[in-house]
């Protein structure tokens, strides 16, 4: 395994724990009986798509050599 691929591979992972800590914290938030801020969620639910889209895209595209 090189370097580049390791690297990636970390990526990839903090992609994921990104992801499901955003989705569960909307889950939470969502089941909670304390008001959240709608924005504040609107903005959450952005940066969890972007962060999906974004392992989409690195795990679509072949790696290349250094």
């Amino acid at each position: 395994m090189t370097d580049m691929s390791e690297s990636r591979q970390r990526q990839a992972a903090l992609l994921r724990i990104l992801i499901a800590c955003g989705d569960k914290a909307i889950d939470a938030f969502k089941a909670s009986a304390n008001p959240v801020d709608g924005d504040f969620l609107v903005d959450l639910e952005r940066v969890i798509q972007r962060s999906r889209d974004e392992l989409e895209a690195m795990t679509a595209r072949p790696e290349t050599p250094a």
